[in-house]
């Protein structure tokens, strides 16, 4: 009989010990939340010419797995000083060139951010695409470059001033084109 008694202490202790070791223990800590990490990734496709498309047409087999690179002949990368808006808000911007793809993103200061993606023109001399704000607004949007490529005039819309300068340029005036 005692026998029994400890054969059953053993075997209850050792469930008890095994459920024990699987249940999470909880200290009343509080936990941390989790930080929200969102990736951007950027993809360019390039926009084929005529003689590529000749090329393309005359060739049998053609090899998919590799494209090749478009050459761009402006460079859009860097800080930038925005204007934008009928109010012509003062914002800084930084826009990531990835061939003739452009992808800004700026805070406007009321707690929202606008996300800029374009395509430059062929000939590097303007910037078409559509913005976005986190309030849930959205447009399209052109940049028409100056000379220099230091500053741009454009809209929002089509009827909304949208301009920017670089290195220092002063505001273009007007800002909306």
């Amino acid at each position: 009989m005692k026998s029994r008694r400890l054969y059953y202490f053993i075997f209850s202790f050792l469930i008890i010990t095994t459920i024990a070791c699987t249940i999470p223990i909880y200290f009343g800590e509080a936990s941390e939340p989790e930080e929200k990490i969102v990736y951007v990734e950027i993809t360019s496709t390039p926009v084929p010419t005529e003689s590529s498309a000749d090329e393309t047409s005359n060739t049998a087999t053609q090899d998919t797995s590799t494209s090749p690179t478009a050459t761009v002949s402006v460079s859009l990368d860097g800080a930038w000083t925005i204007w934008q808006g009928s109010s012509e808000q003062l914002l800084s911007i930084n826009f990531l060139q990835t061939g003739y793809e452009i992808v800004g993103n700026t805070a406007t200061g009321n707690g929202n951010s606008l996300l800029f993606n374009g395509v430059i023109s062929q000939d590097g001399s303007s910037v078409s695409g559509n913005w976005e704000n986190t309030d849930g607004t959205s447009g399209s949007f052109a940049m028409y470059l100056d000379n220099n490529k230091t500053s741009f005039s454009g809209n929002l819309g089509g009827g909304v001033p949208f301009c920017g300068t670089r290195s220092g340029s002063t505001k273009p005036s007007p800002c909306i084109n």
